[in-house]
């Protein structure tokens, strides 16, 4: 019983007062003890679905332990579901300030919100930074993929793109391509990417490629239970394919899983009367 009360001071001694045995352990201030209080209330209440509570008990640990990483982290995901990104972005870039520059999870996350926002010109810059941290987390060359992607198609043309060639936009896109394939090499079966992967393939005039990547995906699902827009996408494949017999199969099939999406039937019209007038001459 004595020993484990001299085992109880001496930890006691340490968390206090630090320790200079096998190296200097700096003392644990009241401040970080309270921070780390109020964080784990924080993460409670954000696990319970209490944003309100969440945010506000993040910010008061983020206040008392600035130098803290993970709690601003946490701070900035009780802000972002709340809907204020631009702080949540904020606190993300105060992270990377503050020590997590060379921390790839940060980047990550700064990459995946700014392409929510359609900002991909950043979404790239903080992608190719994780590539360069963590070259294998697929995370990183997807994120580069959907953002490079999204800047050759246009959606977001930036200052140096309005003066760039239709070439070097394609290279790009060429660029984005080869991105998708990287990361699927580290997460081969992501039912995420392969209808990205196979989006580009078609935007690079590769339906032979994007069929295939839509076959690998269908692969991955029980017989007949694909997605709609699984098939919808084989379909549209095997359209710049002309084969059109086996791409309005495929649309039959996704409208029997989905007959309340008129689209479908109206793309299986278009088809036909594509065929009937490829016929006419």
């Amino acid at each position: 019983m004595i020993l484990i009360r001299l085992l109880w001071v001496f930890l006691l001694l340490i968390i206090l007062n630090g320790c200079h045995w096998g190296g200097a352990l700096k003392p644990i201030t009241p401040s970080q003890i309270l921070s780390g209080e109020r964080s784990r209330l924080g993460i409670a209440a954000m696990e319970r679905g209490d944003l309100a509570e969440a945010e506000k008990r993040l910010e008061e640990a983020v206040k008392l332990n600035k130098k803290d990483i993970a709690y601003r982290r946490y701070y900035a995901d009780a802000l972002w579901q709340r809907g204020k990104y631009e702080e949540a972005l904020q606190q993300l870039n105060e992270a990377i300030k503050r020590g997590g520059t060379d921390d790839a999870s940060l980047h990550i996350s700064l990459a995946e919100k700014h392409l929510i926002l359609n900002r991909p010109s950043t979404a790239y810059q903080h992608a190719n930074t994780t590539i360069r941290l963590a070259p294998q987390e697929y995370k990183g060359w997807a994120l580069r993929g959907k953002a490079g992607w999204l800047l050759a198609a246009g959606q977001q043309l930036t200052e140096l793109q309005r003066d760039e060639s239709p070439e070097k936009i394609q290279q790009y896109m060429i660029q984005a391509r080869n991105d998708y394939y990287r990361a699927l090499s580290f997460s081969p079966n992501n039912r995420d990417l392969l209808p990205e992967l196979a989006a580009v393939q078609m935007i690079c005039r590769q339906p032979e490629h994007a069929l295939a990547t839509w076959q690998n995906l269908q692969d991955l699902f029980p017989k007949g239970a694909e997605p709609a827009d699984l098939l919808r996408g084989k379909a549209e494949a095997l359209i710049a394919l002309q084969r059109f017999d086996e791409a309005i199969h495929c649309l039959h099939i996704a409208h029997q899983h989905e007959p309340e999406r008129p689209e479908i039937q109206q793309r299986i019209r278009e088809i036909i009367a594509m065929t009937q007038k490829k016929n006419l001459f």
